[in-house]
């Protein structure tokens, strides 16, 4: 059944929008972030940070940013592909692109497929032999675990997927933990809890513009 769901075509669904809050913790401190996100299948997405400040980026497929902020009516743009929409896990699960969480568009390729337990574990290599290999585990063909492993065998870092519930013909995980392992003994753990998502429900942030008469800015040192 979740096989199913998760396998549906473009477009299941046209819009999904969420309320979300991050948590970090990083050298004994947390920190905590606020926003609401909203996707369209066509790729665009708002995201309304809300706190600790308020603020606007808009992204698209091809890596296109803007960052707005409306106290200034000042706007930053720029082109990178690892900022792309494409790569946000609401847009992966909307599209059903969860068979390799997105590690696709970055030059990765499905290396193994193993079985253990009633679980699939994929093994995908990166074109680039610097980068990580990534090992993703599948329970009733959803993800439920990433591990990234430098070249020399250290873990680079864990994500754990939890919480999936279904709306209408839509699957989405509403808990996200990602652990980062630094060179020292710290690491860095960042908690992502989605709520209040919405599917097909029109909402005017989904087509937010950035006002026409909004002046260049450099983008604020905290953001870069």
């Amino acid at each position: 059944m979740l096989l199913a769901a998760t396998s549906l075509p473009l477009p299941a669904q046209r819009k999904v929008s969420a309320d979300v809050q991050v948590k970090t913790v990083v050298n004994g401190k947390m920190t905590t972030v606020t926003k609401s996100v909203y996707c369209n299948s066509n790729g665009r997405l708002v995201t309304l940070f809300r706190t600790p400040r308020t603020y606007y980026v808009i992204t698209n497929p091809k890596g296109e940013m803007k960052f707005y902020d409306p106290s200034s009516n000042g706007v930053f743009s720029q082109i990178d592909p690892t900022l792309a929409s494409s790569s946000d896990l609401i847009w992966l699960f909307m599209s059903g692109r969860i068979d390799d969480l997105g590690l696709g568009a970055f030059g990765y390729k499905a290396a193994s497929t193993s079985k253990e337990d009633g679980l699939i574990k994929k093994t995908f290599k990166p074109a680039d032999s610097a980068r990580p290999v990534v090992d993703i585990v599948y329970e009733d063909y959803l993800p439920i675990y990433c591990a990234y492993t430098a070249p020399d065998g250290k873990l680079v870092s864990k994500k754990y997927l939890s919480g999936y519930q279904r709306f209408g013909r839509f699957t989405l995980p509403l808990r996200i933990t990602d652990i980062s392992y630094s060179t020292g003994r710290d690491s860095s753990v960042v908690r992502t809890l989605y709520s209040s998502v919405k599917v097909d429900v029109d909402d005017p942030q989904f087509s937010f513009e950035i006002p026409s008469d909004a002046k260049p800015i450099q983008l604020p040192n905290e953001f870069k």
